[in-house]
């Protein structure tokens, strides 16, 4: 029977892009204690927690389909939108419009979606002290940009941005960004950038780290070999966790679900395969698992009295893409366009102009009998337009008066000097 490809993968992503919310309805982890919120969130961080988990379905299911079908692939919504969201205060005009309504946050305006993500960055990295969770911004810029000291101010005070003047001229630039990048993801992700091409001129970057042991954890004793089923009806052999304990599940006519749960329960890894084994991973994504259909199956998780049999597969990898493309399919069209983006709110380098030159997200996750080591950055490279071509006619020149379609010269001249006649 063919079973799924990268089975919990896509179901990681969803998970860690949306640790942060904290507002999970489900039954219980089972056995152990249940983490509770130290407060309840304001109504902005509520607004802010539903744009991120549309965000979060939109982006995850454009990556699952622009990816070819037998990679393993994690993202981190939470890490792409906040980077976003500190370019977004730089944006304006129609940028700014189309920025927001990517990004789902139409109905806020930027002071309060830097007040919600401020308070949210401060829950979350607070919340449970069995978990660490770190959340770094940085944004790096050419030393001889004129950038706007209130965009900077906005970002230092929101997103506790770490800024810094750079000659990009020197490729010591390159080491110092990447350094931070290390320093912020516990150098599970060595570099973001590999050289500063002559028309960027910043860079805003998010770095987010995340480890916590399971709540109950398994016993490498009872690791072993074990098939592991692959879309194209081949198996390979992995590392196979093993353990038995009460667990919060869901099985029904379109998903088999189980919550395992981190620290004091509040992080929780949702594991979700399609009831029907044929069906491919890529199709289960696009097509079952919505926010609404994911709601509906958390309020429906139960714990059985008896002890269920929970096998998952220790793994470890990387992941790299370029979003450019995207997002312009998500609404962020113009933001990339060289003489279109409004992006004063940074700069204001008239007659150049400022735009979205690149969109790069990197991850790394590991999953073990321990627990789950993540860290996810996200780079927004802010470009330059350089000056249009220029025909200045300062010194003779030859003119030619022709008909287009049939090519005939009707004129032919040479000016050696306007003023004679």
């Amino acid at each position: 029977m063919k079973s799924t490809i990268s089975l919990l993968v896509p179901i990681l992503t969803l998970t860690l892009a949306m640790l942060w919310s904290c507002e999970s309805s489900i039954t219980g982890p089972g056995d152990g204690p249940t983490g509770e919120l130290p407060r309840d969130l304001t109504a902005s961080e509520k607004m802010l927690v539903e744009a991120d988990r549309s965000f979060s379905y939109d982006i995850f299911r454009q990556t699952v389909a622009w990816e070819k079908e037998e990679d393993n692939l994690m993202i981190s919504p939470l890490s792409i939108s906040m980077a976003l969201a500190m370019t977004l205060n730089g944006a304006e005009g129609q940028t700014y419009d189309d920025m927001r309504e990517a990004l789902y946050l139409e109905g806020m305006e930027i002071e309060e979606i830097n007040e919600a993500f401020k308070s949210l960055i401060e829950l979350l990295v607070t919340v449970d002290p069995h978990v660490t969770i770190k959340i770094a911004n940085s944004i790096w810029h050419a030393d001889w940009l004129p950038v706007e000291e209130d965009f900077l101010e906005r970002v230092r005070e929101h997103y506790g941005a770490e800024i810094a003047a750079l000659d990009f001229d020197d490729p010591a630039s390159v080491d110092i960004i990447n350094a931070w990048v290390r320093e912020n993801t516990e150098e599970l992700i060595e570099k973001i950038i590999d050289e500063i091409p002559d028309q960027m001129v910043m860079y805003l970057i998010n770095a987010l780290y995340y480890k916590a042991d399971w709540l109950r954890q398994f016993d490498t004793d009872d690791t072993r070999r074990a098939d592991f089923h692959l879309e194209t009806g081949e198996t390979t052999e992995v590392d196979m966790m093993h353990q038995e304990g009460r667990f919060a599940i869901h099985f029904s006519n379109d998903v088999q679900m189980i919550e395992m749960p981190y620290g004091d329960s509040l992080f929780t890894m949702s594991v979700l395969m399609p009831a029907d084994p044929e069906m491919p991973i890529g199709q289960f994504v696009e097509e079952t698992v919505t926010a609404s259909n994911l709601a509906h199956w958390r309020s429906n998780l139960t714990v059985d009295s008896r002890e269920i049999t929970v096998e998952l597969p220790k793994f470890e990898f990387e992941y790299e893409i370029k979003y450019n493309d995207i997002l312009k399919a998500m609404g962020m069209e113009i933001a990339f366009d060289e003489w279109e983006a409004d992006f004063k709110g940074i700069a204001d380098v008239s007659p150049e102009n400022l735009y979205i030159d690149e969109v790069k997200h990197k991850t790394f996750i590991r999953v073990d009998e321990e627990g789950t080591e993540a860290a996810a950055v996200t780079s927004v490279g802010i470009g330059i337009t350089s000056m249009p071509p220029q025909m200045i006619v300062n010194r003779p020149f030859v003119f030619i008066i022709h008909e287009r379609e049939s090519g005939a010269n009707l004129f032919m001249g040479v000016v050696r000097n306007p003023n004679s006649r």
